[in-house]
């Protein structure tokens, strides 16, 4: 039986990881007929020289079932588990001319010190043959709640179609089923996220309210850095809430769906790095809306002081080019081969991997000199 013991990688290493994945020809077939279906179909799985004999395997995602090259998740026996996990995520970066935003946003999330998932780049094998370059997520699950020192606490999925999954007051329990699934109950109990959500409504001392509920320093990171890497599609959805149950008995958010950043905006270019520092308030909504906890978080002079000092150091030693251009050149040159073979068995972005990330890096400068220039409006 396979360790369960949280393995150190790199996000950049010098050789691909690959993973082969058999599938009969009947299962193979059933699999890419079924783009919008979450039916599962058998396959055999091989990475690090272990051999997962009995796996599943669909597609995952939303809008990115519509691509040429769909995103896919592979799912482990309980007495087999990969990495200490029962899935595996494969995601498809086909849109983005760099490959690695996504990587690259979660290894920022973890830098800024905010609890999140690992996420490398993977070559995919199908049958023998390359079938393309994938950014491997990390589930998040229970286990990585225990890695994370957050054993025993309650999981909360954002998985709104209305985009409301915002920490709003939605009332009923049930109304909150319709936004939110608790991944770490088979019944999916609701009621303490109901009550922090409503709580957070009703609070008349923002500071209290957040020094008694929130773990104020992972969520600051978690703001911090989702300014940095400019993530504008978690407001509402793409995130998790985290309740400790059995630790401090406080709240916190974990990213999640992080392929919409470093530049990739709303309107499909990838050349934005001027999303204002609130994006996400009341005041300044991203284009699917607002978060209620964030935007009651900056209503309050101290909070917003404490976010401005730790972005502000978070510029001067993380978000820096000395910090991230040379992961940046570790993956460029790991990818070289791998990119070439996706962009000509899926087409995408017709620009090299070189200028994908040279765009990249043109980003972090630019966002690091607007949010210089914002943090001294902030107060």
């Amino acid at each position: 039986m396979e360790t369960t013991e949280r393995t150190n990688r790199s996000i950049a290493d010098a050789t691909l990881p690959v993973y082969e994945l058999e599938m009969e020809k009947g299962a193979l077939a059933a699999w890419q007929r079924g783009a919008d279906s979450n039916e599962k179909h058998p396959a055999k799985f091989t990475a690090n020289g272990i051999v997962y004999e009995h796996v599943e395997v669909r597609y995952r995602g939303e809008w990115a079932r519509s691509w040429p090259k769909k995103p896919v998740k592979i799912f482990f026996e309980r007495e087999q588990p990969f990495e200490g996990h029962h899935s595996l995520n494969l995601n498809s970066a086909w849109r983005d001319p760099a490959f690695v935003r996504e990587t690259l946003a979660y290894h920022v999330y973890a830098a800024c010190g905010v609890p999140a998932s690992r996420s490398r780049l993977v070559r995919l094998h199908l049958n023998g043959q390359f079938h393309g370059l994938y950014a491997e997520v990390e589930q998040v699950d229970k286990t990585q709640l225990r890695w994370h020192g957050l054993r025993g606490s309650e999981l909360f999925k954002s998985t709104s179609d209305e985009n409301e999954a915002d920490e709003r007051d939605l009332g009923s329990e049930a109304r909150f089923a319709t936004h939110y699934e608790n991944e770490t109950q088979t019944t999916n109990g609701l009621r303490p996220l109901q009550r922090f959500c409503q709580e957070l409504a009703g609070a008349t001392d923002t500071l209290e309210f957040f020094t008694r509920h929130v773990a104020l320093d992972a969520y600051i990171n978690y703001l911090a850095a989702t300014a940095l890497i400019q993530h504008w599609d978690g407001y509402n959805k793409n995130h998790f809430v985290v309740y400790d149950r059995l630790g401090s008995g406080k709240w916190l958010i974990m990213p999640w769906d992080l392929d919409r950043t470093f530049g990739d905006h709303w309107n499909g270019a990838f050349n934005r790095a001027d999303l204002p520092l609130l994006l996400g308030t009341r005041r300044w909504p991203s284009v699917t809306g607002w978060n209620r906890l964030q935007d009651r978080f900056f209503s309050e002079p101290e909070l917003r002081r404490r976010f401005g000092q730790r972005l502000d150091n978070l510029l001067a030693d993380t978000f820096t080019p000395e910090k991230l251009f040379p992961v940046l050149d570790q993956l460029e040159a790991s990818l070289a081969e791998a990119a070439v073979l996706d962009r000509d068995r899926w087409g995408g972005p017709r620009v090299s991997l070189h200028t994908g990330i040279a765009g990249v890096k043109q980003f972090i400068e630019q966002r690091r000199a607007f949010l210089q220039r914002e943090l001294r409006r902030l107060n």
